[in-house]
């Protein structure tokens, strides 16, 4: 993290404390990170360094995650009113959103609940897919994740980094740090409220009204949303882009970063001044 990045709490609804890291003071356009599962807002970090000179950006880490409230049972469990109430809080205007996976699933439902409270979005590799997936079969999958990250936690750091650097070794190495702390700092009770319905995203997009960018990478890299999704995608959206990067699985900026900044940047010119 960069010394003159700002570091605080919000409490938002139900008095849920959001952590955040923050790039600048307002003067410039707003961009709001919203991490995917498992990392927090941290594993922004290399695309916020290459955008804050022109954009004060916002990585906050989700309930549950990072250095943001442990899951209490007794509280709501709501991603996208818990953006809600970050940006209210923050008095933001109109921020740009930008998400990857279950972020992407925030923002995307943000959009579609609140189109007039944001100005642009973007999606990295949101979890759209036309396979309904049971509920019985999304619990399941949890409860493995669950148990994967519990296993994670017995590693240290560099062990995790140097894991992840074998079984990924086109992964930017800058980003390793922070993801691997990501794990260490993950409530597991996450997996036991978290459920995403991969086949909304029809009536979804139908509501965005603001300039929209998906990111997705290849299918047999482990890239959730196809080509032909996305095409369909951006026919439904108002006004929507696809960008599909070669060589790139879900976690699309951590495997192909620079192709993926020179999209993000080009769409942003465009699409979020002053």
């Amino acid at each position: 993290m960069k010394q003159e990045w700002t570091q605080n709490t919000v409490i938002v609804n139900d008095g849920i404390e959001l952590f955040y890291t923050r790039t600048g003071q307002g003067d410039k356009p707003t961009l709001i990170l919203a991490h995917g599962l498992t990392d927090n807002g941290l594993c922004w970090h290399q695309l916020a360094a290459d955008l804050e000179a022109n954009y004060d950006l916002i990585m906050y880490d989700a309930y549950g995650h990072g250095k943001s409230s442990r899951i209490d049972p007794d509280k709501r469990f709501d991603l996208i009113e818990d953006l809600r109430d970050l940006i209210d809080e923050l008095k933001l205007e109109k921020p740009g959103i930008m998400g990857h996976s279950m972020g992407a699933a925030t923002a995307a439902g943000f959009a579609s609940k609140y189109p007039d409270l944001l100005s642009v979005l973007i999606l990295e590799d949101p979890p759209w897919m036309d396979k309904a997936v049971s509920d019985k079969e999304m619990k399941a999958t949890m409860q493995e994740w669950k148990k994967q990250n519990i296993a994670a936690k017995q590693k240290t750091a560099k062990e995790l980094i140097k894991s992840q650097h074998k079984s990924a070794p086109n992964w930017e190495e800058a980003i390793l740090p922070e993801w691997a702390q990501s794990k260490l700092d993950l409530d597991p009770a996450v997996f036991d409220h978290l459920h995403i319905d991969n086949t909304d995203w029809r009536e979804q997009v139908k509501a965005i009204k603001v300039p929209t960018l998906i990111i997705t990478g290849d299918n047999e890299r482990g890239a959730i949303v196809t080509p032909e999704l996305g095409v369909e995608a951006i026919e439904r959206l108002h006004k929507g882009e696809f960008g599909h990067i070669s060589a790139a699985g879900h976690c699309v900026r951590y495997e192909q970063y620079q192709p993926y900044l020179t999209m993000v940047r080009l769409f942003l010119k465009r699409n979020l001044t002053a």
